[in-house]
Formats: structure tokens, sequence, C-alpha cells
């Protein structure tokens, strides 16, 4: 139960946790809420500033990173660092945060034009945004770009949530994109599928929490966890800029920052119908 001498941050941790929690059953949720709450009483004395506070409850790990083990989201602690999405050692790409940043230069123009909202299917299925052919620039199948995008696809472990799938092709001409140094460096279809990847799951995120489905919910933000530690991530993003602004505010319940990345992570995969 939740004591009315915790400090708020458990609180709200602990609420977290009951919303998320409704895939458990009653025995084990409650079981498992009450070592939680007793592990943290110890963590984080009420006295605690909210700022250390918020650090400790971070190092703990969100509601998310516990169910995620619980239910088999994520695997076991420390095995997720091992699980690095690695490009096949055959296909020869170079891959920088100097790519990503002119790819973003290539696409921007797509973040100023007005996204239509997701049609839904005969089913009454609303489709992913990340689709066969999503709105965005045509698509070729042709180009080392396409060939670094399909290679990357197949290197990715872990899937795209459920309706998602990757487009058929990569923006045409990735191939050719320009900058200030010269034209567009190998790894651009690598960046473009990375980006593909996670734009399918901070939509997925954002469409659960709109949806007030707490499990999808959790199995979106373990996935988005796991991000953090891939080898393209820890590569493009040596300061960490997106856990700070985007993973650690999920952690506690709050998607604003997901709301600010994703319209940049999905143009930086050609892809501009996010919203949803």
């Amino acid at each position: 139960m939740t004591s009315d001498t915790d400090h708020r941050l458990v609180t709200q941790y602990l609420r977290q946790f009951d919303a998320a929690a409704g895939s458990l059953s009653n025995a084990r949720r409650a079981v498992l809420r009450e070592e939680i709450a007793n592990h943290l009483r110890e963590l984080v004395q009420p006295d605690l500033s909210d700022a250390d506070a918020s650090a400790a409850l971070s190092s703990f790990g969100s509601p998310a990173d516990i169910l995620g083990q619980e239910l088999d989201v994520l695997p076991p602690l420390g095995a997720s660092q091992r699980r690095q999405r690695r490009v096949r050692r055959t296909v020869a790409i170079v891959v920088s945060a100097v790519a990503a940043a002119i790819l973003l230069i290539v696409l921007l123009p797509l973040l100023f034009v007005v996204a239509p909202v997701p049609v839904a299917g005969p089913d009454g299925e609303v489709t992913s945004v990340v689709n066969a052919n999503p709105q965005g620039p045509a698509r070729v199948t042709v180009g080392t770009g396409y060939f670094e995008y399909q290679a990357a696809i197949e290197a990715i472990e872990d899937p795209l949530p459920a309706g998602a799938v990757y487009p058929a092709g990569v923006p045409e001409d990735l191939d050719s994109g320009t900058s200030s140094t010269g034209v567009m460096q190998s790894g651009a279809g690598y960046v473009v599928a990375q980006y593909t990847w996670l734009c399918a799951w901070e939509s997925e995120y954002l469409t659960a929490m709109a949806q007030e489905d707490a499990e999808r919910q959790v199995a979106a933000e373990a996935m988005l966890t796991t991000w953090s530690t891939s080898e393209f991530y820890m590569t493009t993003d040596p300061n960490r800029d997106w856990v700070a602004s985007v993973l650690e505010p999920v952690r506690f319940g709050d998607s604003s920052g997901v709301v600010r990345d994703q319209p940049q992570s999905c143009s930086q995969a050609g892809i501009i119908n996010v919203r949803g």
C-alpha cells in the first residue's frame, strides 16, 4: 500500500506501477508492488529533494523496466546492453552523427508538410505511420542507400510494433543528397532504417498513451529503453541528449519529450504522416 509519509515521487511511481501492472495476476502484482515499495522507501527518504529523488528513481528503473523483465518484454538485466544492433560485417558502411545530421538536412522540408491523419482500413484498424507506403517522398528500391537499408533491417534484432512494417524502399535521391562538404556519405540507408524503427516505437508509445492501453505502453517504453543502449544511438548521440529529453520523462509517465521528438525521428526516416 501507499503510505502518507512516502516521498511524493515514490507515490507517483507506485501509481504508475499500478496503472501498468494490470496484466499480472493479483497475487503477483501485490507481492511485486510491496517489494518495490519497500525498496523505494529505503532509497528515497521523504525529506529528499525532488532532484535527488528523481535521480534515485531513475537509477532504480521505471515501472516499465520492472514489468518488462517480469513479462519477458526485456531480457535479463545486462543482456540488453549486449544486444547491439549491428549491420553485417559484409556490408561496408560508415555510420556517424554526421550521416544522421546530413540526412536530417536533406529531409527537413518534410517537417513542414501538413500530415494527414492515418486512415482506418476495412477492419477498422488504423494503419501504423510506419507502413509499406508511408506519406512522404517517393521511394526507390535501387542504389547503395537502398541496399544499406535492407542490410540494416536484417540486422535489427528487435521487431516493429504490431501493425507496422518497414517501407518498401528508401526516399529517392538518398544517394545523391549533398551537403556543403560534398555528396551524401555512405551509411544513409542505415540511418533511415534505424530512425524508421524509432519512429514506429515512438508512435506506438503515443498511441498507447492516448488509448490508455497500459500493456502496450509498457512494451513500447521497454523498446524505447533498448534504443538508448544501441550501437547506433551511442554513436550518434554521445552526450545522451535523447535520453535526457525523451526517455527520462517517459520513465515518469511524461510523454511530452516523445511528442516533440517523434516528428523529427519520423522525418529522418522519410515519414511525415505522424499524427495519430
